[in-house]
């Protein structure tokens, strides 16, 4: 050990009795300086500890437990164990916790541990170490931090017979009544060796799993190459993640198993949703198995929990680190404050609650939103009542009345930008949904849904769009690759008739683009569909832009309006919610289920799923359930999740995924040799998600491939002979997205290329794509009248009393058509958190801890990969300086492409950096 330290290696701080990487140093110093500070209520702890541990029986008890020299035959592995204990906030009776923590150390209760040998016993069972227990459990100097939760360094000392061999895990009882979450442990043999566990776990009383948990070193191995000491404990590991598919599952299980979408309605409160998954009518991904009781109003769906609980079920290792709960948490709280407000104003108030202009709703951000003088004095005569509100709202000194919201980047250099027709054509490019453009290929567009049903296929001629295409006939325009669309017409128009019955109203629409000499992607007509009704017949009404000076464009800045309504929604129900979200749970599940943590591939993977099944969880319990945020703000209402499951089931296919693949399939690029990234030519190349998306694509694929080379070793065969990757593959298909699986376009996981478009296609899904069509949430739907969630108003008939209300004040009718100041505060909320990153984001090319692997190769792939990506945030950052290409921060907004960006060095709404996972 001292020549490691000698070397640079370790740094052993003798004052905090614990072993340390050299670069914490620094961090380890810090600590015995804060150490030595008293505060009161370490002092407090102090006086309690003093008044049990003083006592000489437990001194005595004490001293018998201190380290004793090894006999000479055997060698002594000294070790750091990283991490957080239950803070005492989190308990009934701290003074009762603390003395109950004291007196385990009396009755033996400890954390005890066992090294486990890479190799096994002569009769083929493990080789393990005598028991010992982590030093000054409770007697230790990190008592005193239990106020709140933090990182907690404890030591531990082994002693092995000489001939024990390599390390390759240990085992661990916690015989503590309360968990704790084990960050890494660093063991150093005093013959030099120094083995690494990253275990990032909860470790629970051992009476829950009844036995040791175990934790693998960061050696890694493929299955046929497990040492015979570590083969038990690799399959009996995955056995206890799989589980029996019985039971409710409980807080502290870890057990990964499937069940569908049957838990997204409320039918004991009457809000009945058909379970999405299973059937061919409503096909899903599956989601994470909780086996909560059915219904008692419905027996086909799982009983909900209250909103706010935070009860749905995760395995526990799939609970946030404390960085990122304290993150998420607060702004959760904050984002409260926001959408409370208006809500509280309302039942203090009875002025409407529809915004009076777009400089009341700009004023928004410059001045707060006045909770009026009523809610004033209820807040300051009920202190008792109101305390949670006064906290949230107010900070010390403010005015009690206000709350302000983060200026939304599309406002920050240009307020009146957003309105222009050429930034409605470029966020088609470069905006919050750049994932659904596609190529016209034929005009005038077709229909498959039954004109008796839903009326004539279209009202666009060519007449319609000519004399904006620069004097290309259509025909010309679409073999010049320039004619382009967002068509939802028939995808929706099956609900768009009891989505008007509600108080909120749509259109199944149609919008075209023109990309002009000029590098614009700029609108030229949007036909606006609606299905027959009671009311009357149904209507497509075609709107083009104003070709004369004394044409106001009301008509078609409402179009816009209703237009870019129905994409946000599909925006955040599709692109984001079942492109991202949903599709990749069951990779997760499958990844725990059949990938050993000693399984490389099973390394390489895990950061693309961190923090996901959290995510989704909460999502499934308060955003996309049954009057859940999305029903009650977005118009799609209670058929927002079937829409989904539509969409699943019509169109979403894994290898289409890929981004080469998916620009292709929408005509936006074509085929090319391998000097173009992606192998594909951009049919219109300033598309920033699509340029830097390729860019990012390659690097991701070029990674993965190195890595796979060097796990398999080149070998073709071996990829095949891996039993446990071809049962993760194989539950993946046909249980995971068992809907789809027999799908003839499933990639074959039977080669090094083909598991390299494999993985690819998944760091592409949780990554670049969730990152392009999340982080820009504020940006972009942050100012509600660019990206409304819904409407309330169709636009009127000619002829019609609402057409002389529009035109006696336009921008009236406009307040009135626009979500409210209630629904705008609620959902502005979510966009502020679901746009933010964490304090602790793990971003492309980096990682938040360096111990993930011990392989030198393996490590030499991903500094490579890591070089890459600070090449591309620089190469990125270039691109958005050159003012020559219009749909970046040349645009009316003036807004660059970051959202692709590799990194963000700080937290929060950024508009930058790539997570590897779904991570929010």
């Amino acid at each position: 050990m001292e020549a490691l330290e000698a070397q640079g290696a370790i740094f052993v701080d003798k004052t905090l009795n614990k072993i340390m990487p050299l670069s914490n140093k620094g961090t380890a110093m810090a600590e015995i300086s804060q150490e030595n500070k008293k505060s009161p209520v370490g002092t407090l702890f102090d006086l309690v500890r003093s008044l049990i541990t003083d006592n000489p029986l437990v001194r005595a008890v004490q001293i018998l437990r201190s380290e004793f020299p090894g006999p000479e035959d055997t060698v002594r592995i000294q070790g750091t164990f990283v991490l957080s204990r239950k803070s005492v906030l989190d308990l009934v009776n701290p003074g009762t916790a603390i003395i109950d923590n004291e007196f385990d150390s009396l009755l033996a209760r400890l954390v005890v541990l066992q090294l486990v040998s890479v190799d096994a016993k002569p009769d083929g069972q493990p080789k393990l170490s005598k028991k010992t227990s982590i030093h000054r459990w409770t007697t230790g100097r990190t008592l005193k931090r239990r106020l709140v939760a933090g990182d907690e360094y404890y030591s531990v000392t082994f002693y092995v017979p000489k001939d024990f061999g390599e390390v390759g895990a240990f085992v661990i009882r916690n015989n503590h009544p309360y968990e704790f979450y084990l960050h890494d442990v660093t063991l150093v043999s005093d013959t030099g060796h120094v083995y690494e566990f990253p275990c990032y776990s909860w470790v629970y009383n051992y009476r829950i799993y009844g036995e040791d948990r175990v934790f693998f070193t960061n050696k890694t191995y493929l299955p046929g190459q497990t040492p015979t000491g570590l083969r038990i404990y690799r399959k009996h590991e995955l056995e206890e993640l799989r589980g029996d598919g019985e039971g409710v599952r409980l807080a502290h299980d870890r057990i990964y198993d499937y069940a569908t979408y049957n838990d997204i309605g409320i039918p004991d409160l009457g809000a009945r949703r058909p379970p999405l998954g299973g059937s061919d009518e409503y096909p899903y991904p599956r989601r994470c198995r909780t086996g909560r009781l059915p219904a008692i109003a419905d027996l086909k769906s799982e009983s909900n929990i209250p909103v706010g609980s935070f009860e749905y079920y995760v395995p526990a290792d799939e609970y946030f680190e404390r960085d990122k709960n304290s993150g998420f948490y607060a702004s959760a709280v904050k984002g409260f404050g926001h959408a409370v407000a208006p809500i509280i104003r309302g039942l203090f108030d009875d002025t409407p609650n529809t915004w009076n202009s777009l400089d009341e709703l700009k004023g928004l951000y410059a001045r707060g939103l006045d909770l009026g003088s009523e809610m004033r004095k209820k807040v300051d005569r009920n202190d008792k009542d109101l305390v949670f509100l006064k906290t949230i709202f107010v900070s010390e000194g403010d005015d009690k009345s206000i709350i302000k919201y983060p200026l939304p980047d599309i406002l920050k250099k240009n307020d009146d930008g957003w309105m222009h027709d050429e930034e409605f054509g470029r966020q088609t490019l470069a905006g919050l949904n750049p994932v659904v453009i596609e190529a016209v290929r034929e005009f005038p567009p077709k229909s498959s849904l039954d004109p008796e049903e839903y009326g004539e296929a279209t009202a666009l001629t060519e007449e319609h769009i000519e004399p904006y295409l620069e004097g290309l006939s259509v025909q010309e325009a679409i073999e010049a690759k320039r004619l382009f669309t967002v068509d939802y017409r028939d995808f929706l128009m099956p609900y768009i008739g009891e989505v008007n019955k509600t108080s909120y109203k749509a259109y199944a629409p149609r919008s075209y683009f023109f990309y002009t000499s000029k590098g614009i992607m700029k609108p030229v007509a949007i036909e606006l569909s609606l299905p027959p009704s009671e009311d009357g017949p149904g209507s497509n009404r075609v709107f083009t832009p104003p070709q004369k000076k004394e044409d106001d464009g009301l008509y078609w800045n409402l179009a816009k309006v209703h237009a870019s309504c129905v994409d946000f929604g599909v925006h955040e129900l599709i692109s984001h919610w079942m492109r991202a979200h949903a599709v990749i749970e069951p990779f997760i599940i499958a990844t725990h289920r059949n990938l050993s943590k000693l399984h490389p591939v099973c390394i390489l993977l895990l950061p693309m799923f961190r923090n996901t099944m959290k995510i989704n969880a909460a999502a499934r319990q308060a955003l996309i359930n049954a009057l859940g945020v999305i029903e009650l703000t977005f118009f799609t209402g209670e058929f927002s999740l079937r829409i989904t499951s539509k969409a699943y089931g019509a169109s979403w296919r894994f290898d289409h995924e890929a981004l080469p693949e998916n620009l292709i399939a929408r005509g936006m690029a074509e085929p090319a040799d391998s000097s173009e990234p992606g192998g594909v030519k951009l049919v219109v190349d300033d598309y920033p998600f699509a340029k830097d998306g390729l860019d990012l694509w390659d690097a991701i694929q070029t990674y993965v491939n190195e890595y796979l080379n060097v796990v398999y070793k080149g070998s073709d065969q071996a990829v095949k002979d891996d039993p446990e990757l071809q049962e993760w593959w194989n539950e993946l298909v046909q249980v995971g997205h068992g809907d789809k699986k027999d799908e003839p376009w499933w990639p074959k996981a039977d080669s090094i290329e083909s598991l390299t478009r494999i993985i690819t296609i998944i760091a592409w899904i949780a990554g670049p794509h969730h990152a392009a069509v999340n982080f820009g949430h504020y940006a972009y739907a942050g100012f509600m009248p660019n990206r409304p969630p819904h409407l309330r108003r169709l636009i009127p008939e000619p002829g019609s009393e609402e057409e002389q209300q529009l035109l006696e004040d336009p921008e009236r009718w406009l307040m009135e058509t626009l979500s409210n100041q209630a629904a705008t505060s609620v959902i502005l909320a979510v966009l502020e958190l679901l746009a933010s990153h964490s304090v602790d984001e793990e971003y492309q090319g980096r990682r938040l801890h360096d111990n993930w692997t011990s392989d030198p190769e393996l490590k030499a792939v991903f500094d490579k990969f890591s070089r890459k990506m600070d090449e591309l945030q620089w190469k990125f950052e270039e691109r958005n300086s050159n003012h020559e290409l219009k749909n970046r921060e040349a645009g009316p907004t003036e807004l660059p492409y970051t959202f692709l960006y590799p990194h963000s060095e700080e937290s929060g709404l950024t508009g930058r950096g790539v997570p590897y996972s779904v991570s929010i």
